[in-house]
């Protein structure tokens, strides 16, 4: 029977490849305009005198100021706009100036309640992307709420997804705005230093950018763009190639410097052995950052003694599969141009995964420092190198890890047309007795239309001490992936990865070793023309599939084949569903964890999977995910429910509760799963925030506690008091404290910049 349904999978895999090169080819064109990107670029004006920001651009300084044509985007393109929507555009020889005009008819309609700066509640919002190189491949968005709080990010790889960082809102820069909400609407001013777009000035005066903007009106679900993006582009809104050409005339570039020192006092508590009392320290740290433009297109970053203590804790998480689960990187050291260093081998494997950095063996360590240097080295080819050291760590009183050294070095060159690229990448782990080092080629490449190739390869090296140094096929990973990138009409994508069983970047992440995959999907989606009926965006997917086989055995190990089905309506509710079925070999033991051990042998078994999530404008929001069906020889259960409540604009109250019930009836083994997580958000002003969350796992037994306080004096200038423990639901008799591992610290951080020393801006 399973050998059946695989040979099935495989021929209808072979089938779908050639129904998709023979017949989908002509589809591969965006479904509306996108001439804006041939006709002459907008000029930007030059203020015609001082801009007091106090939100309302009201000042003579803005009637010359260049202004943005807006259209509807969502949730029918182009249909006529039921606000009025304004954004201008000026600058001097310091700043970027942007104000918006957000008419509204009935301003009691405004969605206006987070005060977090980077935070987000639902609100209206207007935000404007500047692809400052003009690269198309690399913008950074400034955003910015009713009530003033505001948002930054940067986007890479053309908004194309090749790992986490792509779309990277851990980015932050230095800049203002400030808003105002009133009869007429809510209005805004933003005042950018230009030292954060690394441009390169021309030789004749003229500088050219990419520009859009979005306005959202949430109550409405309506969205207002610059320029007229086509709907049907995976991440239209974002991407860099689809923005609107502007100039600058005569615009000097500011030289970019930070220097951000920081001060620290932590105290540190952990259990000691065998019941001998907790062991606690004292420790106070004093770091340094350093940000520059050491060219118009390269920037360097140095740190010493760097400290991540601020960082928001992750989701815990239950794993039920075969794989390695991936968290994303947050540390603020690791975030300028991060979309450079992704070199996705397929799945969420990637090359390089720097949060390897800073752990030995599984325990935290302290990093002495390092540098990282990340650009341009011309309009074509692309840099990224860094390099950390890390201090030693003892696992236990007697046992010391040592130092270790983490470095990579990523080179991309563009190829074709400004979406496609060839890549080498070589990243190193270093220690005594032990090195690896891994090497990779990669291409993304779009010959025509909407039809995307990305093709990879890498292999590793290592040696350590008393072992071999595997090398060849069996320490190597490489990878293919065919897709058409729209949303609307027939888009397939086709992949294939082969991992081998010594295949090990320690610098990277890999989610699974030694096995042929080949995977793929069939979609075909539709939005509605006119604002009748109840849907705006269907898409059905009659077939996905993701099949694994062992590199050695050649013994099939996985299969998922399934359909899908997602409704958008007019309001921004989603509702979801999908049918899987599921094939896995075992040839040992699998062991979830909470006494579910499953035996060696062939399984197949269906789910069913539902889920409704409501607006996010709504002030109370209840998103509900459910999901049964077999599971190796017996029967999974799965209920995930996250409500949250905004009351008014201080309190924001998030819970989420996951539960899974596992049934094995013949083995009368009942395995009930918990993962319950509440946060609380609170914001005094603009300023002061609070955010604290508390996990329950029932797996490991465990809750997770983490409190942080943090004063934003202004962009760069921040106050945190972190507060971090572990507590165990069931207490041992050997514990002489109910928690684990506790830390609390405080910290304060000041950034120096050209623009707050009063020093006038110099010409590159």
């Amino acid at each position: 029977m399973c050998c059946f349904a695989l040979n099935q999978t495989y021929c209808s895999v072979r089938l779908l490849f050639l129904l998709l090169l023979c017949n989908f080819l002509p589809l591969s064109h965006y479904g509306q305009d996108t001439s804006y990107l041939a006709k002459p670029p907008l000029v930007i004006a030059r203020t015609s005198g001082p801009v007091v920001l106090d939100g309302l651009s009201h000042e003579p300084a803005w009637q010359q100021a260049t202004s943005l044509p807006f259209i509807v985007f969502e949730p029918v393109w182009g249909q006529a706009p039921t606000e009025n929507t304004e954004m201008l555009l000026a600058y001097d020889d310091e700043f970027l100036y942007v104000a918006g005009r957000c008419h509204t008819r009935d301003s009691a309609t405004i969605v206006a309640r987070n005060l977090v700066r980077d935070g987000w509640r639902g609100d209206d919002w207007m935000t404007v992307h500047i692809d400052s190189r003009y690269d198309k491949q690399n913008a950074f968005v400034f955003s910015i709420y009713p009530l003033g709080s505001r948002y930054d990010m940067a986007t890479g790889n053309d908004a194309i997804e090749l790992g986490n960082a792509t779309f990277n809102p851990a980015f932050n820069m230095i800049w203002e705005g400030r808003s105002v909400v009133n009869r007429g609407g809510w209005f805004f001013e933003l005042k950018i230093p230009l030292y954060n777009l690394r441009f390169k000035p021309a030789p004749d005066g003229k500088i050219l950018m990419g520009i859009s903007a979005t306005r959202a009106i949430q109550h409405k679900q309506e969205y207002h763009q610059f320029p007229a993006v086509p709907q049907n582009a995976v991440e239209p809104i974002m991407k860099p190639s689809l923005k609107g050409p502007v100039v600058f005339e005569q615009l000097l570039r500011p030289r970019l410097f930070w220097l951000t020192p920081y001060a620290l006092l932590s105290r540190t508590r952990r259990p000691g052995h065998l019941g001998s009392g907790a062991i606690v320290q004292h420790k106070p740290q004093l770091g340094l950052d350093v940000k520059m433009g050491v060219s118009p297109y390269l920037t360097l970053d140095l740190t010493v003694n760097p400290d991540f203590s601020q960082v928001e804790a992750d989701d815990q998480l239950v794993n039920l599969t075969r794989f390695s689960l991936f968290f994303p990187e947050r540390r603020l050291f690791f975030q300028e141009q991060a979309g450079l260093f992704e070199f996705n081998l397929g799945g969420s494997s990637q090359l390089f995964y720097s949060r390897r950095i800073g752990i030995n063996n599984g325990q935290l360590a302290d990093v002495y420092g390092g540098a990282r240097l990340t650009g341009k080295l011309g309009r074509h080819t692309d840099l990224g190198w860094l390099n950390l050291q890390a201090a030693p760590t003892w696992p236990n009183d007697s046992t010391r890890q040592p130092t270790e050294n983490f470095g990579a070095l990523r080179l991309r060159r563009k190829i074709l047309n400004d979406r496609s690229f060839v890549g080498l990448m070589f990243t190193n782990r270093n220690r005594a007795g032990q090195q690896n080092y891994a090497l990779g080629l990669d291409a993304l490449l779009n010959p025509v239309g909407a039809h995307y190739l990305l093709l990879n390869a890498a292999t590793t090296l290592g040696q350590t001490a008393g072992r071999g140094c595997p090398s060849g096929l069996a320490a190597s990973r490489f990878s293919v992936l065919w897709e058409t990138r729209r949303t609307d009409k027939f888009h397939h994508k086709l992949g294939y990865i082969y991992s081998g069983r010594d295949f090990d970047p320690q610098v990277g992440f890999v989610d699974r070793s030694n096995f042929h995959n080949y995977w793929g999907s069939l979609s075909y989606g539709k939005f509605a023309k006119q604002r009748k009926g109840r849907f705006q965006y269907k898409r059905v997917t009659p077939l996905n599939f993701d099949t694994y086989q062992n590199a050695q055995t050649l013994q099939w190990e996985t299969a998922q084949v399934g359909s899908a089905l997602r409704l958008l309506t007019f309001k921004a509710t989603e509702w979801t569903a999908n049918l899987t079925y599921n094939y896995e070999f075992l040839s040992g033991p699998l062991d979830f964890g909470n006494g579910v051990v499953i035996g060696p042998g062939t399984y197949q078994f269906m789910e069913f999977r539902a889920g409704f999530t409501p607006p996010r404008f709504r002030s109370i929001r209840l998103p509900v995910r459910l999901a049964e069906g077999s599971f190796y020889g017996g029967r999974r259960f799965n209920f995930n429910v996250r409500p949250v409540f905004n009351v008014g604009r201080h309190w924001e109250f998030q819970l989420a509760y996951d539960f899974t019930y596992l049934r094995f009836a013949e083995r009368n083994l009942y395995a009930p799963i918990h993962l319950a997580r509440l946060q609380v958000n609170f914001a005094l002003d603009l300023h002061l925030s609070v955010n604290w969350i508390c996990q329950y796992n029932s797996n490991a037994n465990r809750l997770f506690n983490n409190l942080r306080l943090r004063y934003n004096f202004k962009d760069g200038h921040d106050l945190y008091m972190v507060w971090n423990e572990d507590f165990a639901s069931q207490r041992q008799a050997d514990q002489a404290f109910p928690s684990g591992n506790q830390t609390l610290v405080v910290k304060y951080s000041y950034t120096f910049d050209k623009v707050r020393l009063g020093k006038r801006p110099g010409r590159s």
